[in-house]
């Protein structure tokens, strides 16, 4: 029934546009329980962002939240093909692709970027840098 609950409180969020953010992790030092709790918020949950609660845990949540390489090397080429069909559906990977899916895709490709993970040369000019803080 937790489960349940927490597909279901991701499930709104994305409804309505606010961010998931899943629980904190309290054994903060124990570095592979955090891992599995935030890869399965990530992966299964369909959870956005997660909560910290020690600077150790902030790095292995960004790290269980961005993209894999594969995952970014195919949204951009996914990207890549539809630019070139001027936003229209393109087959791809055996599937059929619209605007809906390369909004995700293009989300993908953001949350990459945001993560601090390299992305195919033909996509990096699409994103801006991230604005740097003032001291």
């Amino acid at each position: 029934l937790v489960l349940r609950a927490k597909v279901e409180i991701a499930s709104a969020c994305h409804a309505h546009g606010k961010v998931p953010s899943h629980n904190v992790v309290t054994e903060f030092k124990d570095l592979t329980a955090l891992q599995t709790a935030a890869h399965k918020a990530a992966r299964e949950l369909g959870y956005t962002r997660m909560w910290s609660i020690h600077p150790d845990q902030i790095r292995p949540i960004i790290s269980a939240f961005a993209p894999s390489e594969r995952e970014v090397d195919s949204a951009a080429a996914l990207i890549e093909r539809a630019m070139a069909a001027d936003w229209a559906p393109v087959q791809f990977e055996g599937r059929l692709h619209d605007r809906a899916s390369y909004r995700y895709f293009w989300q993908l490709l953001e949350r990459a970027h945001q993560t601090g993970l390299a992305l195919p040369e033909s996509m990096q000019g699409h994103f801006a840098e991230p604005v740097a803080t003032r001291h």
